[in-house]
């Protein structure tokens, strides 16, 4: 009977290459963790900008105001928001997961679009101006996003590194 030569791996074959990946997922969790979080809030501040954007959009097709209102009642909107038109609301969204925040400057708790599409509440307090600002941070850093709404009832959105 001939044998045939049977080839695998030694145990010390194995140990080193169960060690390279080891040593290789140790360096891509963190970068993960770092996209998930990037991810994370990208998508929360797409959402905010989807509802104005709806919301102006439906203000001048049904040519009357369309409101969107902190379910807080406070200018910390993290809790969620809702789209309302003539006391029915057209768009509820839930709060946000994963511990971020989101605060307008001052005391914003509502924002109204008229039948134009005009941001038309922005002046709430004497120092504000055209605009109003909310800033979405992410839980645990100093990175975020600054989403502003103009008095033309455009929604603008930049990165920052300096949440509170």
């Amino acid at each position: 009977m001939l044998m045939k030569n049977l080839r695998g791996f030694t145990l010390i074959e194995l140990m080193i290459t169960i060690a390279i990946a080891a040593i290789l997922l140790s360096i891509a969790v963190p970068s993960f963790t770092a996209m998930f979080r990037n991810n994370r809030i990208t998508t929360q501040a797409n959402e905010f900008i989807t509802t104005v954007n709806l919301a102006r959009s439906e203000a001048i097709r049904r040519g009357t105001s369309i409101t969107i209102s902190s379910t807080s009642g406070t200018n910390a909107w993290e809790g969620g928001w809702s789209m309302t038109s003539n006391g029915s609301t057209l768009r509820q969204t839930a709060a946000l997961p994963g511990g971020n925040t989101l605060t307008a400057s001052g005391a914003a708790s509502t924002f109204t679009f008229d039948s134009l599409g005009r941001a038309s509440n922005l002046n709430q307090d004497a120092s504000a101006s055209d605009e109003r600002t909310l800033t979405l941070c992410n839980s645990g850093t100093t990175t975020g996003r600054e989403i502003k709404i103009l008095f033309t009832g455009r929604p603008t959105i930049k990165t920052i590194t300096t949440c509170p």
